[in-house]
């Protein structure tokens, strides 16, 4: 995502805030917006920016892509790490983003994978599956168990 001082983030499926908090974290004067629809991880996006200082974190509550319409101004940069499956959220993520800005998806979901291989053909950037895996027990032995693959989109909007 490339963070820079002064720039925005919109974190659309925020889960647990660790995106946008990190990204507040890496450059100074960053802004970010946690936009999550289920209030029980809200409430944790909220403590984990207090515990990590970052409590500047700003909280939408909302499913995308309906809630970039409170959002505010343009981003500089838009994470999505759900809601793909929701229709018109790349669409509508890409139309909010500033020229020059960066998008970054990830997708687990074969449809969400789908999803991302189409946007990737209709708009470029880069493809990168990424693929995990954690020492457990096999019998008397240990095995590498894997975990399941992500596929992430990037793409710096023209």
């Amino acid at each position: 995502l490339q963070p820079l001082p002064g720039q925005m983030l919109w974190d659309v499926g925020a889960g647990s805030g660790a995106v946008a908090i990190e990204w507040l974290r890496a450059a100074a004067d960053a802004q970010a917006i946690a936009m999550e629809r289920d209030p029980a991880r809200f409430d944790d996006i909220e403590a984990n920016a207090l515990n990590l200082g970052v409590p500047h974190l700003k909280l939408q509550k909302g499913e995308a892509p309906q809630c970039f319409a409170d959002a505010g101004p343009a981003p500089d940069a838009i994470f999505v790490g759900g809601g793909l499956s929701q229709p018109g959220v790349i669409d509508s993520a890409m139309a909010a983003l500033k020229s020059g800005g960066r998008l970054v998806a990830n997708g687990v979901t074969l449809e969400a994978q789908e999803t991302l291989i189409q946007n990737h053909r209709a708009h470029g950037g880069e493809l990168t599956r990424i693929a995990v895996a954690r020492a457990d027990a096999v019998g008397g032995l240990t095995g590498m168990r894997p975990l399941m693959d992500v596929l992430q989109w990037a793409v710096t909007k023209s």
